[in-house]
């Protein structure tokens, strides 16, 4: 083992902890400015306070299966990706509307679509649709960004009867909205790959907040949407653009790993809703003020246990995430 990688093995401090993700709301527009301004975190969290105040059909959600399909979840910090909204429904008609709010970073409306006045809400232009695509712009500084989302289905009539509504997650009658999970990675880091869906369909990222740069006592990786209360497997290697390796042929089609397994470490996500995927785990990686470690590049990811996969090998692995220390 050479001297920088020794000096990194021994930066691997001994306690793990756990970090809590944190959410902020702001006002934004409701779809045809039926009201000027909306608490939006509400609106899309809150069943009592979503589509179904206009659109009664039913008590609370319900029938429209919600899809979020981002083209990347862990980008650059400043960078976009494209997002795919869309809603299936058995309701008549192929009308329907939709509100996202982020609670970091912005959106960049597309077709059919426009944004709030902050630019961290975004909704239908017109009821045309059922599907809608933008993208999201990252914030300048790193770390985890959290999009909810409501979709509503309608019938056309032009009355608030016969539509039909559903948050994002796991099931369309879900009374609470599961969040679709960015991450900003600084600068020196960048994602490989991509994560695997868990069993409820959620996926995780893992990603650093702060550049690696030498002394950076308080550098660390993060990794959120993990199964609560997990048992987690924390990989690091030394080196970068590490052939992926698929699962599959061990029993969980999807899930490719991106390290050599160079150091492993055993911990435990944070606890919380499975539902919601609200595991998350921090790994403090303090980098010594060594030039010597300079130009090193370090590959890492993480794996936890699926208690609700179907596969022969229950695990689910993040994106990998190398990044050159300078």
């Amino acid at each position: 083992m050479n001297t920088r990688t020794t000096l990194l093995v021994c930066a691997l401090p001994a306690l793990l902890f756990v970090a809590a993700p944190t959410e902020s709301k702001k006002l934004g527009i409701l779809p045809f400015d039926v009201v000027k301004t909306v608490n939006v975190g509400s609106l899309t969290r809150i069943a009592g306070q979503a589509c179904g105040q206009c659109h009664r059909m039913f008590s609370g959600p319900d029938l429209v299966a919600v899809k979020v399909e981002p083209t990347a979840r862990v980008i650059p910090v400043g960078a976009s990706t494209s997002v795919k909204i869309s809603g299936t429904s058995t309701t008549p008609s192929k009308t329907g509307g939709f509100v996202a709010d982020v609670t970091s970073g912005t959106f960049v409306a597309g077709t059919n679509t426009r944004i709030g006045p902050f630019g961290n809400v975004i909704t239908h232009a017109d009821s045309i649709a059922r599907s809608w695509t933008f993208s999201w712009k990252a914030p300048a500084t790193g770390g985890l960004a959290e999009c909810y989302v409501v979709v509503n289905a309608t019938n056309g009539d032009l009355s608030n009867a016969g539509d039909s509504w559903s948050f994002h997650g796991s099931s369309p009658r879900n009374t609470t909205c599961t969040p679709v999970r960015f991450y900003a990675n600084a600068k020196g880091a960048k994602a490989t790959g991509e994560s695997c869906p868990d069993g409820y369909g959620n996926y995780s990222v893992l990603g650093v907040p702060e550049a690696p740069a030498i002394g950076t006592s308080t550098f660390r990786l993060e990794g959120f949407g993990l199964p609560p209360a997990a048992p987690l497997l924390v990989m690091v290697s030394i080196g970068g653009n590490v052939p992926g390796f698929d699962l599959k042929a061990l029993g969980a089609p999807g899930c490719v790993l991106r390290t050599k397994l160079t150091l492993e470490a055993l911990a435990v996500t944070k606890a919380g809703n499975a539902m919601r995927s609200e595991g998350s785990f921090t790994l403090p990686l303090p980098i010594p003020n060594q030039t010597s470690l300079r130009g090193l590049v370090v590959a890492a990811q993480f794996m936890a246990l699926d208690k609700k996969s179907t596969h022969p090998f229950p695990v689910v692995v993040t994106n990998g995430i190398e990044f050159t220390i300078f």
